[in-house]
């Protein structure tokens, strides 16, 4: 099969997984479906979230969640993500457009997942401030 006819068979098939999934269930999963973000953005959001909620609350950053590689990947600045300070919304900001390759309100990205029960405390955190 040439590369034309595997992505066309690839969007159709996305196209139906996306009437299986309960959107209602999986807001971000759908938000990032819909944005076609990569694996490796996903991953790296979701550790972000976890860094700042643990910092939002004054906890320590567990070892686990200190991938290096992974945040080196889009230079995200290893000393301002293990930072001891509170987090800001600038400081996500720059983070999301070192991630992203496009831009999205902020606002939704937030929402989806809140309403899909990720990170709850920073994503309520960052919506209070917008």
């Amino acid at each position: 099969m040439d590369v034309v006819k595997e992505v066309k068979l690839l969007k159709y098939q996305m196209r139906l997984m996306k009437h299986m999934i309960n959107s209602d269930e999986h807001f971000f999963f759908m938000f990032a479906i819909d944005h076609e973000f990569e694996e490796e953005q996903v991953n790296v959001l979701l550790k972000i979230l976890h860094v700042l909620n643990n910092r939002l609350k004054g906890e320590e950053i567990s070892v686990f969640y200190q991938n290096d590689h992974l945040f080196s990947q889009f230079n995200l600045p290893l000393d301002k993500i293990y930072s001891t300070q509170q987090p800001t919304l600038e400081e996500f900001n720059l983070y999301i457009a070192k991630i992203f390759y496009q831009e999205f309100e902020l606002e939704y990205l937030l929402s989806s997942l809140k309403k899909q029960a990720i990170q709850n405390e920073i994503c309520d955190f960052f919506l209070n401030l917008l």
